[in-house]
């Protein structure tokens, strides 16, 4: 029981990432809906065609992003998120509004080992490319994307007699059209100070593994996230919280708030 409630409160927390999954299995038969807003702005620089920069901008990013997340059997969790946005950026010449699909997402999530303190599972998932703008601001690139996942995680007795746990996920992701492919390592760690609420400390990392085609995309980015859960009864929560990011490369680093509502049935 300890395993299946981390994951009721853990489930659709890792905004950022293209696919919202933790180690822990759905119970069969049961759903997780977690429709999550986020807020994103970050300061740009921009450059013409010999390299000279032209000016700074400011890009802002509005996301929609439910995840549903179904226990297929007791092992098996399949997941699927569409991410639709609304961006604009200002300040810099040719640039203006988007609003579209960015990519939708399915997953399948296999429990490989779970007891009542440790769970191990590996996950598959593929990126369905969303409707690509040719022009600034781009809404979504058009390539496709595969990544395997494996994932931990663990309870902890914290100091204090308070529960909580913690949840490792290593990755690799394929890029199509030239894209560099990409190494992920995400980290959670969660505190429950009592029954209605859930703390957590997030890490997601990105670290491209070779180079990209001109174009197309070639960056690292190294994300920290803080938020926390309120249960108002037994079958909907809300969250709220901030992520910063702390460092990166080829890519401008910004700020984002995050809510959510989470439904479970």
């Amino acid at each position: 029981m300890k395993a299946r409630f981390a994951l009721a409160l853990m489930s659709g927390l890792a905004t950022p990432a293209a696919a919202l999954a933790g180690a822990w299995p759905e119970p069969q038969g049961r759903t997780l809906v977690i429709n999550t807003l986020s807020y994103y702005q970050v300061a740009v620089q921009g450059y013409n065609q010999f390299g000279k920069p032209t000016g700074k901008g400011v890009y802002r990013q509005t996301e929609f992003a439910p995840y549903i997340e179904y226990g297929l059997t007791p092992t098996l969790t399949l997941g699927f998120q569409p991410r639709v946005q609304a961006i604009s950026q200002s300040g810099l010449p040719n640039t203006g509004h988007s609003f579209g699909l960015v990519q939708a997402n399915v997953l399948l999530r296999d429990t490989l080992y779970e007891d009542d303190t440790n769970v191990i599972s590996l996950q598959g998932q593929i990126g369905i490319p969303g409707n690509a703008t040719s022009g600034p601001p781009q809404l979504a690139q058009s390539n496709a994307e595969y990544e395997a996942r494996l994932l931990y995680g663990h309870n902890l007795t914290l100091p204090g007699g308070l529960a909580g746990f913690i949840d490792i996920e290593p990755a690799y992701r394929f890029e199509e059209n030239g894209s560099a492919n990409q190494f992920r390592g995400d980290v959670t760690l969660g505190v429950k100070p009592d029954s209605d609420w859930l703390l957590l400390a997030q890490s997601f990392n990105t670290i491209s593994n070779g180079h990209a085609q001109p174009g197309e995309t070639d960056y690292n980015l190294y994300r920290v996230e803080v938020s926390a859960v309120r249960n108002l009864n037994q079958t909907v929560a809300v969250q709220f919280g901030a992520w910063h990011d702390a460092g990166g490369k080829n890519i401008s680093l910004g700020n984002a708030g995050v809510v959510a509502l989470w439904l479970r049935f």
